[in-house]
């Protein structure tokens, strides 16, 4: 385009002054009159209000972008352009990141990944002389590897408190071993693991199911029923017979 102006464009004969290129014209008479730019440019991008309650993460466009520990529980602006996402804590911005097109990425700063890891060791740490640690000291190096698959880690490490009441410490020594073996950091392995073990000859009672997330269903109760109609939807009825 820049090329067709300076080649062809420009060296054309003014309409009205056929002695004149359109160059010339521009420069005498056009560009005098232009306004200057304006200072700032045009803010294009897309503002929305965003909050995390609890996780390092917010939601914009099916995507998760995370933000600095301190922002969990703030309310906040995202700003979304073409190519980058940003978020404000007021007039502070506090992340930048690459924009996705995807659906149900994560997209994780890895210096608001270690500031929430050291912020949970330190706490950790407050509670070194816990019974599931000092029963299971390999439980640290789980919950390190396992960060950030499991976004609430109190609920995990509460999780194998309990594991280590049911199953001892040995069993949930192994279990957790076997899943850093192989990379499989989560409390499904850690579960599925310990199943296996009972199920191959410890002697144990199976798992119990987990209802932290549907707390409701606690304290519900069936009503069991007689069986004793379904042997009549069994029984056969002898077939009429024609006389």
């Amino acid at each position: 385009m820049g090329r067709w102006i300076a080649e062809v464009a420009s060296p054309r004969p003014w309409p009205d002054d056929p002695a004149r290129s359109c160059a010339e014209v521009f420069d005498s008479e056009e560009r005098p009159r232009l306004l200057a730019l304006p200072q700032h440019p045009l803010d294009t991008s897309q503002r929305t209000p965003v909050r995390s309650a609890k996780t390092l993460w917010v939601r914009f466009d099916r995507n998760d972008y995370s933000i600095p520990p301190a922002a969990v529980g703030k309310d906040l602006v995202l700003l979304a352009e073409a190519t980058r996402v940003r978020i404000f804590d007021g007039l502070q911005e506090i992340a930048n990141h690459r924009r996705s097109f995807h659906q149900g990425e994560q997209i994780t700063d890895p210096a608001h990944a270690a500031a929430l890891l050291k912020a949970k060791r330190a706490a950790r740490g407050a509670a070194a002389d816990s019974p599931l640690r000092l029963a299971v000291p390999e439980v640290e190096r789980f919950l390190d590897v396992a960060f950030p698959r499991h976004r609430n880690t109190a609920r995990l490490t509460d999780r194998l408190a309990q594991l280590l009441a049911l199953y001892g410490a040995v069993l949930l020594r192994t279990a957790l071993l076997e899943a850093l073996k192989h990379s499989t950091p989560t409390l499904s392995s850690v579960e599925y693991l310990i199943e296996k073990y009972r199920r191959d000859g410890h002697r144990q009672p199976p798992l119990p199911v987990d209802l932290a997330d549907r707390p409701e269903l606690a304290t519900l109760h069936v009503q069991p029923h007689a069986l004793g109609g379904y042997d009549q939807l069994a029984a056969t009825e002898p077939e009429d017979v024609d006389e």
